[in-house]
């Protein structure tokens, strides 16, 4: 852990010297390098500890951003509200070095992901639009559905009709309040309602679930592709996104926000669509930010 306090030191030294949203991003470079190690040598609690402990702490907690991660008030971190810091920026509503943090936090490279992948579902969505008379779309821990944002920007076609699928009752209200243009048909359950159900009551042109896969180990996610799967129409796709072992802000979100992930490369995401989905066709591919790695299963 030398390294790591050395890091730190550093970094607390040039934000009082000369506080600046690049430092943060400095040291998020530095402390994936010193989570990875940490890492590989089953050192993660000391990282953790360390980081928790040092006076950067605080100031980092300043930030709205963190602050929710770090206290779950939804009983985990990256909830729909907090995610919204990203989709919805309110710039001025911060000053010093809360305003400082808040910046550097929403916007690295971790952040552009996030934006990427609205952007990326939005696509997937009006392509299907383009191609169906309705298109049938079923998001799985869909959030705020912020990707209906870009979607509007895209197009003022309607014909598509969502069912979505959170174990938050406040963020399928928010979705279907925010969108109301939209068919939106919310039900409140998690994932593994999917799993359970041996006949899928419908079948969808597009599934995707984009935040969600970062959450689950191996078993779970190989029998949650099989459940999305089992629900595509011919000719339909399913898109779930994972964010990558080398992943910009891994160790600031370990170390700082208690934002722990699982993360995996492509190798690992062929893994589970082979193994959840062997005769399928599929791609994986990273986002543009290089943060996330998406795998698309095709129906024939």
């Amino acid at each position: 852990m030398e390294r790591l306090h050395s890091v730190l030191s550093e970094a607390q030294s040039r934000l009082i010297a000369n506080p600046s949203p690049d430092i943060i991003d400095w040291l998020a470079k530095e402390l994936g390098t010193t989570y990875d190690e940490a890492s590989s040598t089953g050192q993660l609690s000391e990282f953790r500890a360390s980081c928790r402990s040092h006076p950067l702490s605080e100031v980092f907690l300043l930030d709205p951003y963190s602050r929710r991660a770090h206290d779950k008030p939804r009983g985990y971190a990256g909830d729909a509200v907090m995610l919204d810091y990203i989709y919805r920026p309110t710039p001025g509503q911060l000053d010093g070095m809360a305003s400082i943090v808040h910046r550097a936090t929403t916007s690295l490279p971790n952040a552009k992901s996030i934006l990427w992948r609205r952007d990326y579902l939005a696509g997937l969505i009006h392509d299907y639009m383009g191609s169906r008379e309705c298109a049938e779309v079923l998001s799985v821990a869909s959030g705020h559905m912020r990707e209906l944002d870009a979607l509007r920007e895209a197009t003022t076609d309607t014909n598509v009709r969502f069912s979505v699928l959170d174990q938050d009752e406040t963020s399928i209200a928010e979705s279907k309040g925010e969108y109301s243009e939209f068919t939106i048909e919310g039900r409140v359950a998690s994932f593994a309602a999917l799993i359970k159900e041996r006949r899928p009551a419908a079948s969808y042109d597009l599934i995707y679930s984009a935040g969600l896969f970062d959450y689950l180990p191996k078993a779970p996610a190989v029998a949650l592709i099989k459940a999305m799967f089992a629900r595509l129409k011919s000719g339909g796709m399913l898109s779930v996104g994972n964010f990558t072992r080398d992943s910009h802000g891994r160790g600031f979100m370990a170390g700082f926000m208690d934002w722990c992930l699982i993360y995996r490369d492509e190798d690992d995401m062929r893994a589970l669509a082979e193994a959840a989905c062997p005769k399928a066709s599929y791609k994986i591919f990273r986002d543009q930010p290089r943060n996330v790695v998406y795998l698309e299963v095709y129906a024939d």
